[in-house]
């Protein structure tokens, strides 16, 4: 039923909710998992050039690629494929090009990510890929 299983990820304990969740479905349906890190840029500003915020933005993509090389070990003790992908934007405008970009079948995120709020809501980001996603949306 699912082939690409999308799992975006900004390394948060809500966000890790979510990576657990998309790898148990990936693993039923031995999917590839597609693991996503988004570098907010409406947090982070946007520059053209190599200066103080590009700095932070290169030291924020490591972070990231950590978040993912995590995930990829998890992927791959469970015998998954995986491919991983640090983008900067608009988390959930990223999330949702790539989901149609890569021809995923399911994303599988987090309630809430970093910006967790104290009582169980849907997060905004995860909100928004759910009202606006081209494909089906796990929240978990």
């Amino acid at each position: 039923m699912y082939r690409r299983v999308l799992i975006p990820t900004d390394g948060s304990i809500g966000a890790e909710r979510g990576v657990e969740a998309g790898l148990d479905i990936a693993g039923k349906y031995d999917a590839t998992v597609h693991a996503l890190f988004v570098v907010d840029e409406r947090i982070h500003g946007e520059t053209p050039g190599l200066s103080d915020v590009e700095l932070r933005f290169e030291q924020i993509e490591t972070q990231g690629e950590e978040f993912l090389e995590d995930v990829r070990s998890q992927a791959e003790e469970r015998g998954l494929a995986v491919e991983t992908t640090v983008r900067r934007g608009m988390p959930y405008e990223v999330i949702t090009a790539y989901a149609e970009d890569n021809d995923v079948d399911l994303i599988v995120m987090g309630r809430h990510g970093a910006s967790a709020h104290p009582t169980p809501h849907i997060g905004s980001c995860t909100d928004r890929v759910l009202r606006t996603s081209p494909v089906p949306v796990l929240p978990a």
